[in-house]
C-alpha cells in the first residue's frame, strides 16, 4: 500500500512539475495605462475586435494573456488613446512567452510544454504596462 501511495505521489508531482507555468504563473495579469496627461479617454480592444475596457487613464487593468479561442493562442489588445487637443494615440499590449515555459524543457515536461501550459494560456504574459504619451494637437 505505501508503494502504490509512493508512485502516485511522485506521478501526481511529476505532472505538476511537468507545467511550470501553469504552476508558476497565472494567464492573467494587472497591467498599468498610464499617461503623461491627465484623464485621457482609453479603449482596450482585444484581437476579436471586442471592447474590453473604456475608461481613463491613469487605471490598472486585469487582462487575460491567453485568447479566448485557447491552444497555443495569445490574447494582443490595442489601446486606443484620445483627448480634446491632442492627438489620437494607438499603442499594442503584446504577448510574450514566459520564462517558465521553457522550464518544461529543462526537466523533460512533455505534458506541460505541449499540452498543460498551452491549453491554460499561462505560457503566456503581457507587457508590464503602458505609457501613453500624448501629444499636443498643432494648428
Amino acid at each position: 500500500m505505501k508503494k502504490i501511495f509512493l508512485i502516485l505521489t511522485v506521478g501526481v508531482f511529476a505532472i505538476l512539475l511537468s507545467a511550470c507555468a501553469t504552476v508558476m504563473r497565472d494567464s492573467n495579469q494587472f497591467v498599468p495605462i498610464k499617461s503623461n496627461v491627465e484623464k485621457v479617454d482609453i479603449k482596450i480592444i482585444d484581437k476579436a475586435g471586442y471592447t474590453v475596457f473604456e475608461g481613463q487613464t491613469p487605471t490598472i487593468l486585469s487582462l487575460d494573456a491567453a485568447s479566448k479561442s485557447g491552444y497555443f493562442n495569445p490574447e494582443k489588445y490595442t489601446v486606443i488613446a484620445s483627448k480634446d487637443g491632442f492627438q489620437t494615440q494607438t499603442t499594442v499590449i503584446d504577448w510574450h512567452v514566459s520564462g517558465w515555459y521553457w522550464g518544461n524543457v529543462i526537466i523533460g515536461g512533455l505534458l506541460g510544454f505541449l499540452i498543460i501550459d498551452p491549453l491554460t494560456g499561462d505560457m503566456f504574459y503581457l507587457d508590464k504596462e503602458v505609457n501613453l504619451n500624448m501629444s499636443p494637437i498643432k494648428e
